[in-house]
C-alpha cells in the first residue's frame, strides 16, 4: 500500500470512528430526554377548594301516587315553576310499594307533574329515597341551593288540597330569585307517604 493509500485509509478510519462517537453521543441524549420526560410529572394547578355551582336550585317534591290532596300541590308548583323559569329545576318523588303495578303509580297526579315544564318525575319503590331525605307528607317540598346548601322544607299550599297563594309557595320563589326570604319552612298538608295500610288498598 502506498503512502498516500495508507494516510486515505487512516482519514476513513477516523471519520467512521467519529460518526459513530457522533451518533452514539446523539442516541445517549435522546435517551436521556426521553427518561426526563417519562420522569417529569406534569405541572397541576391546585383545584378550587368548592366544586362549581350548578346553574339552578333544585327543588324535590315528594308525592303520594293516591292522595287527593296533592292535586293541589301540582297546580302551586306549575305555578312556582313558571315564576322561576330556568332558575329552578324539580323532581317530583312518587312514593309506592315495592309492588305496586306502573298503572297504579303514574296516574292522574304522575300525568300532571310530568306536564309542568322544568319538572322531572321518578318512582321511589318502598320509599327508600324518601326515607333519606326525611320525607313524611304528600306534597312535601325540599329546596337545595346551587351551591347544594338546603333552603327550604315544607308544603307548597296554605291548607289541605287548597289551591292559591302561600307562604311555602312565596318563600321558595323568593329563595330562588333573591336567595333570601324570612322563611326556611311551612306546613305540609296531605297523606303519610308510607301509610302501608291505604297504600295497599288503593292497589
Amino acid at each position: 500500500m502506498t503512502r498516500i493509500s495508507q494516510i486515505s485509509a487512516r482519514w476513513r478510519a477516523a471519520g467512521w470512528a467519529a460518526a459513530a462517537l457522533c451518533w452514539c453521543a446523539a442516541l445517549c441524549v435522546g435517551f436521556a430526554a426521553l427518561w426526563s420526560y417519562d420522569a417529569r410529572p406534569a405541572h397541576a394547578q391546585t383545584p378550587p377548594a368548592r366544586a362549581p355551582q350548578a346553574a339552578t336550585a333544585t327543588l324535590l317534591v315528594f308525592a303520594h301516587p293516591k292522595c287527593p290532596c296533592t292535586r293541589a300541590t301540582m297546580t302551586e308548583l306549575a305555578k312556582l315553576m313558571a315564576r322561576c323559569g330556568e332558575r329552578l329545576r324539580a323532581t317530583v318523588v312518587f312514593v309506592s310499594p315495592a309492588g305496586a303495578t306502573t298503572d297504579w303509580v303514574e296516574g292522574d297526579l304522575w300525568r300532571d307533574a310530568a306536564a309542568i315544564p322544568g319538572v322531572a318525575v321518578r318512582r321511589d319503590r318502598g320509599g327508600a329515597w324518601a326515607r333519606r331525605l326525611h320525607a313524611k307528607v304528600s306534597g312535601e317540598a325540599i329546596l337545595y341551593g346551587a351551591d347544594g346548601r338546603l333552603l327550604f322544607t315544607g308544603g307548597l299550599t296554605g291548607s289541605r288540597g287548597h289551591e292559591g297563594d302561600n307562604d311555602g309557595e312565596d318563600a321558595v320563589a323568593a329563595l330562588v330569585l333573591t336567595g333570601t326570604s324570612p322563611r326556611s319552612g311551612s306546613p305540609v298538608f296531605g297523606c303519610a307517604l308510607e301509610n302501608e295500610s291505604v297504600l295497599r288498598k288503593e292497589q
